[in-house]
């Protein structure tokens, strides 16, 4: 984020700490029945995730020739790889025999060849069909057309993001993430994770639809009453600053030090001293930039009432080097205990949709964040 925004945000923030004041804008609804409606699940992942860039691997796993990581979270089966010729490459890892899974391990590197486990048939880094086991026996085929089926990548700010559709012969495997990002794309290049290490990855499947697992992070309303014990303290009660930024929203949420900014220079503000910066990245992703690491967060859909969340935390290695692992070890527990009271009483939400208490869901004013991610879902489904 430019340093002049910086300033805005904590200017703003400032402001609204003094005066306990809450960020305004208008109070708004969604569908309860799109939480658990069968046919609205089917279209979200139907449209969202086979034709929306999602985020499936880190710079950081993919680095060298030979690196690899394989992900089935959106519901396809997804495999990255990095060429000899450096370039990053997506494929559905399922062999054009017999439709097997190409590659069993989540992750590796030094690969030379992927080699179906079922008949050994194999594929080099770049998805050509190398081998057929006994081919001299096993009848004609145009080795040409059945390599691994390609996908959409693309690479930025140390995240990999892939469109879960096979593409058809003559497609370009592109994704133009500058207008995907659009507003967002100039903080994303400012905060770059290119070189920043994955710290930790943790799955949890909460009981959950997965936008109401992303419900849970655009809003510091539920702070003061559900994680008094655990993060709460960090943060002053509610107050946050948001921006819609086209289908993306950026927002701030302030920790007690921005009551003595006045005292500083303005030229010395930094944004990320004062507050944890996040990026809603739309449809399923939550970046969380903090002092010394990003928190990302990918909810993926897997029934209407259940979803997988991956909690990543990177690390730039050069602050990763000042602090010991214990430390790390510390922040990623505290984040999974919130994440804990989050979903604990997130399930009994999910469970009571059915209950025809009630037909939306309210959002207030100063929760607009919600209200701009559901008008953006309903706007993509149409």
């Amino acid at each position: 984020m430019h340093h002049a925004d910086q300033v805005t945000y904590i200017e703003r923030m400032h402001g609204m700490a003094r005066a306990n004041a809450r960020d305004d804008g208008e109070v708004s609804h969604t569908s309860v029945e799109a939480y658990f409606n069968p046919a609205h699940f089917e279209r979200e992942k139907e449209v969202l995730f086979r034709t929306y860039p999602v985020v499936v691997a880190f710079s950081a796993q993919l680095r060298k020739a030979g690196d690899f990581v394989a992900n089935n979270d959106s519901g396809q089966p997804i495999l990255v790889t990095r060429g000899t010729d450096g370039k990053l490459r997506a494929f559905l890892n399922v062999c054009r025999h017999r439709s097997a899974t190409v590659e069993l391990k989540p992750c590796g590197s030094n690969k030379r060849a992927f080699v179906c486990p079922y008949h050994g048939w194999s594929y080099d880094l770049t998805g050509k069909l190398l081998g057929i086991t006994d081919a001299a026996w096993f009848g004609e085929i145009d080795r040409a057309t059945h390599g691994l089926r390609p996908l959409a990548v693309a690479e930025r700010c140390g995240m990999v993001f892939v469109v879960p559709t096979a593409l058809e012969p003559g497609q370009s495997a592109d994704i133009d993430l500058d207008a995907f990002l659009g507003p967002v794309k100039a903080d994303l290049a400012s905060w770059d994770m290119h070189s920043w290490e994955v710290q930790s990855t943790t799955p949890i499947r909460p009981r959950m639809n997965w936008k109401l697992v992303i419900d849970t992070f655009l809003e510091l309303y539920h702070f003061r009453y559900l994680h008094g014990a655990s993060v709460a303290p960090l943060f002053l009660d509610n107050i946050t600053a948001y921006e819609r930024r086209e289908r993306h929203s950026r927002f701030a949420v302030c920790r007690p030090s921005i009551l003595e900014v006045e005292s500083q220079p303005r030229e010395t503000w930094q944004l990320r001293d004062h507050a944890v910066v996040l990026y809603n990245l739309f449809p399923n992703t939550v970046l969380a930039y903090t002092q010394d690491h990003c928190g990302v967060f990918t909810s993926f859909p897997v029934s209407p009432d259940e979803a997988l969340i991956n909690v990543s935390v990177l690390v730039d290695p050069e602050e990763r080097a000042k602090k010991p692992e214990s430390y790390w070890k510390t922040n990623q527990d505290l984040i999974l205990a919130a994440l804990a009271e989050d979903f604990t009483v997130g399930a009994t939400v999910q469970a009571n949709f059915r209950s025809g208490a009630n037909r939306v869901q309210t959002f207030g004013k100063f929760e607009k964040a919600l209200g701009w991610y559901h008008e953006e879902i309903e706007a993509a489904l149409r």
